[in-house]
């Protein structure tokens, strides 16, 4: 019975809004899964094709004005992703954020437009702006004022999807007085320097890398209308919440490819059904979150912190688990099996760090 929740695709346990949304992200994640070992580890793999498709049904926007579905609706979406191909996901969610932020913290109308609809991919570069956020690190991009010029300056030491017509998006502050703010600007504008990352042990088809910036110029249309704290506020709880749906995503990724218990690894039973458990204990969690997102509640901050460290915790130990039921085969670098450990061995780093999120809970009890 514990097999069986954990193998089918989420939207059957929780209908989305609209059934057509349902076929249509159904269909999506066949496509995603029948590519999955070739987008893995492929520097060359353009994840806009991905979402460009997802866009065009209206499965990245799920949650705002104007959209087909709900909050709910985008968890889902991305945890369903996330089982078949973290890569897809992992972009996918990126380009989402991005969207979040123009759409619902006043970016450009023109820009907000091409990057909801897909004509331009989102990146999304927060980790510096929430380390400064929550006092740990000064925000990297600096703004400078030379007569009416206004200018960003800075380093951004990880982003992805960082493709030629990519809008991104991070913190800045002002070097004269301190005021802090949000901006959105195009990766092909003069001063941008991109810095690739290949090599990677996973998601190296996530187009990952660093930014320099220097001397690049902003406008009225760069900077988010939003107050910064109103958007720090209003968007970490999302931010967290998404990251969760893809983590468990991929945790129910090897718990479903485990399958039936035989022979010698049997004495794992005892093990497996515990993180099947937990898996479908932590989904609970994360569907209330969506919940509160989608009645228009903040869903708490240390609440969602501490979901997403359970989440990564468990979507290690299931990739762990899966490795030591598959053996040998698993062991295989181009086996789907070794591929979700690589995955999940991407989570302790990703941004909010775990020492980060640990940092976090210990200093807010």
């Amino acid at each position: 019975m514990l097999r069986s929740i954990v193998s089918i695709t989420w939207q059957t346990s929780g209908p989305m809004s609209d059934i057509s949304l349902s076929r249509d992200a159904g269909v999506l994640i066949e496509e995603v899964s029948s590519i999955a070992a070739e987008v893995d580890c492929n520097s060359d793999h353009d994840s806009r094709i991905a979402i460009k498709k997802l866009a065009s049904r209206g499965l990245l926007d799920l949650g705002l004005p104007g959209s087909g579905g709900t909050y709910s609706d985008q968890i889902r979406v991305l945890s369903d992703l996330a089982s078949v191909c973290m890569t897809t996901a992992f972009t996918a969610w990126s380009h989402r954020m991005t969207v979040e932020y123009l759409v619902s913290h006043g970016g450009d109308e023109s820009r907000t437009d091409d990057v909801r609809h897909a004509r331009r991919v989102g990146s999304t570069a927060l980790a510096g702006t929430f380390r400064a956020a929550v006092g740990v690190a000064d925000i990297p991009v600096e703004a400078r004022l030379s007569g009416s010029r206004r200018t960003a300056n800075g380093f951004l030491s990880w982003a992805s999807n960082l493709h030629d017509d990519a809008v991104v998006v991070t913190g800045i502050q002002s070097a004269v007085s301190g005021e802090r703010s949000l901006i959105a600007f195009d990766i092909r504008n003069e001063g941008v320097e991109v810095l690739p990352v290949a090599g990677l042990l996973a998601l190296d088809g996530s187009k990952s890398g660093a930014l320099r910036l220097s001397e690049v110029e902003l406008d009225e249309r760069s900077t988010l209308a939003s107050p910064f704290d109103d958007f720090i506020a209003d968007i970490r709880p999302k931010f967290l919440l998404f990251q969760t749906a893809f983590v468990l995503g991929l945790a129910r990724g090897s718990l479903g490819a485990i399958g039936e218990l035989r022979g010698p690894a049997r004495s794992l039973e005892g093990e497996v059904d515990d993180a099947r458990l937990r898996l479908i204990e932590l989904r609970a969690h994360l569907e209330d979150g969506g919940v509160a997102l989608d009645a228009g509640r903040r869903p708490d901050l240390r609440t969602c912190l501490q979901l997403r460290l359970d989440a990564s915790h468990l979507a290690t130990r299931s990739s762990q688990l899966e490795l030591s039921v598959r053996g040998g085969s698993g062991y295989v670098a181009g086996s789907a099996t070794a591929r979700r450990v690589r995955e999940a061995l991407f989570l302790p780093v990703q941004s909010p760090t775990e020492a980060q999120l640990r940092w976090e809970l210990e200093t807010s009890s």
